[in-house]
């Protein structure tokens, strides 16, 4: 039986902070998103019936559909309609690997606290980092990426896709200060992006990290969560893939650039790590927290790095 949601009134009384800690609380979220279920003609058994884990905004999958619910966040009206609109957008492509769209709507009829939501099909397999995967497994996906990233890129970037400057996001030294970079290279990033050229902007996923890349039986099965999508230089794409999904791993950046008939120029390595302090930023504007850069002193001794160009070079120098 689903049980009817109390009021907007019952939910708005939480702050964010206190709902953060119910998001896998599936007693209290159940009647919410049964309701949206049953509006919709879809049945769920609550057995079946998971909460996402590391979602800014509370995600729950129930058999095989997800739904995802937009409140609290002071962003997330702008939230909410960056994922619609990207969604839509990939829609178009029939061969991206994306959840496809069923349904939109909002939870409540107050303009205040309607509790907007998507449902969307769910993605099969496990994510990168369940998946147990060998080497030549992560070199296979590596590729998979690849030309998925390159249908991603083809994507008409009209204007109701998000950009950048839609986010608001803090400056990039700023942000870089909430970071684990040392200070002596924040301090050079003004005269580093400032010497470094943009590239051609396109759409790109733009959060292509572990939890987001599913695959199955060694292939790409989906990709995931597209309410960072954006259009953006190409570059902005590589912070999340280099620094998170390959780990630094060159080998998977040199097939995954490959096989995306990437256009690599001689300033490619200065240009990927523009973007992913770029990326920081944006982050930041688009989440709780953010450290696009945290896995870097797993990857390389950062006590080494004397500049930014010895960072990227150190990063994305293919």
């Amino acid at each position: 039986m689903i049980v009817k949601p109390r009021s907007s009134d019952q939910l708005a009384k939480y702050d964010y902070p206190r709902l953060l800690v119910r998001f896998d609380d599936l007693e209290y979220w159940w009647p919410r998103v049964g309701e949206i279920l049953e509006r919709h003609g879809i049945y769920a058994d609550i057995n079946r019936v998971e909460a996402g884990v590391g979602g800014t905004f509370l995600t729950l999958v129930c058999g095989d559909v997800v739904v995802k619910l937009f409140g609290y966040m002071p962003f997330w009206r702008r939230a909410h309609a960056v994922e619609l609109a990207a969604m839509r957008r990939v829609a178009e492509d029939p061969g991206i690997l994306a959840p496809r769209l069923l349904f939109n709507g909002q939870l409540f009829d107050d303009p205040a606290t309607p509790w907007p939501y998507l449902v969307t099909t769910r993605a099969s397999g496990a994510h990168w980092e369940q998946a147990d995967l060998s080497i030549h497994d992560k070199s296979a996906i590596a590729a998979d990426l690849a030309r998925q990233v390159r249908r991603i890129s083809s994507l008409a970037a009209t204007s109701d896709v998000a950009t950048p400057a839609t986010w608001c996001a803090p400056g990039l030294v700023e942000a870089a200060m909430q970071s684990v970079l040392p200070s002596r290279l924040v301090s050079q990033i003004d005269g580093f992006v400032a010497g470094t050229d943009q590239g051609k902007t396109v759409f790109v996923h733009g959060d292509l990290m572990f939890r987001h890349v599913f695959v199955e039986d060694g292939r790409l099965a989906g990709i995931i969560d597209w309410g960072d999508a954006l259009v953006a230089d190409r570059h902005y794409e590589l912070a999340q893939i280099q620094l998170n999904l390959f780990d630094g791993d060159k080998t998977l950046l040199r097939t995954f650039l490959d096989q995306s008939d990437w256009p690599v120029e001689r300033d490619f390595a200065r240009r990927a790590l523009t973007e992913a302090l770029r990326r920081q930023a944006v982050g930041l504007a688009q989440h709780r927290t953010m450290d696009v850069f945290h896995k870097l002193p797993r990857i390389l001794k950062l006590e080494d790095i004397a500049t930014l160009d010895d960072l990227a070079e150190a990063v994305f120098g293919v």
